[in-house]
């Protein structure tokens, strides 16, 4: 079981797991990809960026998400469902409400020819966006009505969902010395690749949609993942001791998936749009391969070399939510105007991200000040020294 030392590789990784989605968005203008604006002009630099990233980041992501969700359930135990509630379901709202509408409507002034005002956007906008066709799932509209910010009623169904069995293991009702063996052997990490491939191969067909439930029970197995890693601690010595071996999967299989994805459409059309076949099985395997490789090789490098203290990282750590919420709407809305300008593509996205991710961090200094501002963007209120 993992003491009340505070692991410090842990607040490292997240800070910079949510620093790469800050910079990925930062990029998204310029790559062939759909996106809410888009450049005249797209590079296949950041179409491999795009396609290399996407592979790993949010797993990474929901792995550290399932370590904190240890040591919140340790520290907060009776009040740990409220606590999900306002740091999750309320900034989710406010953001549907207040943050969302500005990119939807410089979405609408690019794609849609817009040439009304934002007042007028939003007479329109409410009754459009409800309108939409998402079908039976839930999860789709959380991406539908919140864009980036899908990811925090995501977290707050997974932690539901894993409350009994995160229950049990926390109360040493489930034991894993034998899976302690099989993930010693030389290659045995990799049995954690099997329930993610299973989600993926069958369900990845019936529900394609990017957050619907296929990428739901994909997601969650990095999320268990990182729970049970924090409540026993030898899992994290396994990893460390693997890092290597996982670099080289990682590398291989990312170089053949962009290469496949690069020339052949048959692959592109399995990854985004499968069916039961074997190019679905295929493309599954080096997705779910690439995705934990990296993301435990991550966890083994953080672990090595960045389980240390410093001044920076406390307040970083802390202002990482607010700036998450915050961030996607500025970088479209600053974005938007930059990419309207004859700069050169690189430059623009330089603008954007040493503009967009700064103003970001500015406006969270503003909204730490007050307790309103702190409840809505999933802050607790600051802490009274006596």
């Amino acid at each position: 079981m993992t003491s009340n030392k505070r692991l410090y590789y842990l607040d490292w990784l997240r800070v910079l797991a949510f620093g790469l989605l800050f910079v990925f968005h930062s990029w998204r203008p310029f790559d062939h990809l759909e996106w809410h604006i888009k450049n005249e002009e797209q590079h296949t630099v950041f179409d491999a960026l795009t396609m290399f990233t996407h592979g790993w980041r949010m797993h990474v992501i929901f792995l550290v998400s399932g370590a904190g969700t240890y040591f919140a359930m340790r520290s907060r135990k009776g009040k740990f469902i409220a606590d999900r509630v306002k740091r999750l379901i309320v900034p989710f709202l406010f953001g549907i409400v207040i943050l969302i509408p500005p990119q939807r409507f410089y979405e609408w002034k690019m794609f849609q020819n817009f040439d009304g005002g934002f007042l007028d956007f939003l007479n329109r906008y409410p009754i459009e966006q409800l309108d939409a066709n998402m079908g039976a799932s839930l999860l789709l509209w959380f991406g539908h009505l919140g864009t980036h910010l899908w990811y925090l009623p995501y977290l707050f169904f997974m932690t539901i969902l894993c409350i009994p069995l995160f229950t049990r293991i926390q109360q040493g009702k489930i034991k894993f010395n034998g899976i302690k063996g099989t993930l010693s052997a030389p290659f045995g990490v990799f049995i954690l690749v099997i329930p993610m491939l299973a989600s993926r191969l069958l369900l990845k067909p019936v529900f394609e949609g990017y957050t619907d439930w296929g990428d739901f029970f994909i997601y969650l197995w990095p999320f268990v993942y990182g729970f049970i890693f924090m409540a026993e601690s030898e899992f994290i010595d396994i990893i460390k001791s693997r890092r290597h071996l996982l670099l080289i999967v990682g590398i291989l299989s990312s170089i053949i998936f962009m290469y496949l994805g690069a020339t052949s459409d048959q692959m592109v059309q399995a990854y985004t749009s499968p069916e039961f076949d074997l190019l679905h099985v295929l493309t599954s395997t080096l997705a779910v391969l690439i995705a934990l490789s990296w993301t435990l090789f991550f966890l083994g490098l953080f672990a090595t070399k960045l389980d240390c203290k410093h001044s920076l990282l406390r307040p970083a750590n802390i202002s990482i939510l607010p700036v998450y919420i915050l961030h996607q709407t500025l970088i479209i809305v600053i974005g938007y105007y930059i990419i309207l300008t004859d700069l050169n593509l690189f430059i623009k996205f330089g603008i954007i991200a040493f503009t967009a991710i700064p103003a970001s961090i500015l406006l969270y200094q503003l909204i730490r000040t007050n307790n309103i501002t702190r409840f809505v963007f999933g802050l607790k209120p600051p802490k009274k020294h006596l």
